[in-house]
């Protein structure tokens, strides 16, 4: 039995976006056991705009592993699907964050959770409004659907629904 309910947003605008979240979920499955998947949402760059729009999704995962050690597996699968981030809000192949873990308020020298920017970018907070459309923010106090409809800036242009597309998931 798994103790923590937590969502990892994932994104990518770097090669293959099937074959790069493939290979993450393939490689998360091997850490925690992934419960639900959200659609793919194609959105505009955050930050630095010179570059590829960016495919994003999230998964609701169960795990028995603390948040330090998860950040550390996550960072690992990164660098081994060879991540190549050179700066801030730049091109990457993929990109793991923890948004929510539990209910938790965490802020260390490593890890901030919920993720610091969570409540600002739709194509964060969508995929996990689809498979939890109630949960609330835990340092905001709402939920995501109203923190979303409040968005000032809107980055997503564009839902792919996993049965219009065919992604082989591991």
């Amino acid at each position: 039995m798994y103790l923590n309910k937590v969502y990892i947003a994932l994104g990518t605008n770097v090669g293959s976006w099937k074959n790069n979240f493939n290979q993450s979920f393939q490689q998360i499955n091997k850490i925690c056991l992934i419960k639900k998947f959200s659609s793919f949402y194609l959105s505009l760059p955050y930050g630095y705009q010179n570059q590829d729009c960016f495919y994003n999704t999230a998964i609701e995962i169960e795990t028995n592993l603390p948040p330090s050690k998860l950040f550390r597996e996550l960072q690992r699968i990164e660098k081994e699907l060879k991540k190549n981030k050179l700066f801030l809000n730049g091109p990457r192949r993929i990109d793991l964050d923890i948004i929510f873990f539990n209910k938790l308020v965490l802020k260390s020298n490593i890890l901030t959770i919920p993720h610091y920017c969570s409540h600002l970018r739709d194509f964060v907070l969508l995929p996990i409004i689809e498979m939890n459309p109630f949960f609330i923010h835990p340092t905001q106090k709402k939920t995501l659907n109203e923190i979303q409809k409040n968005l000032k800036e809107k980055y997503v242009f564009k839902v792919i629904r996993r049965q219009q597309e065919s992604l082989v998931i591991y």
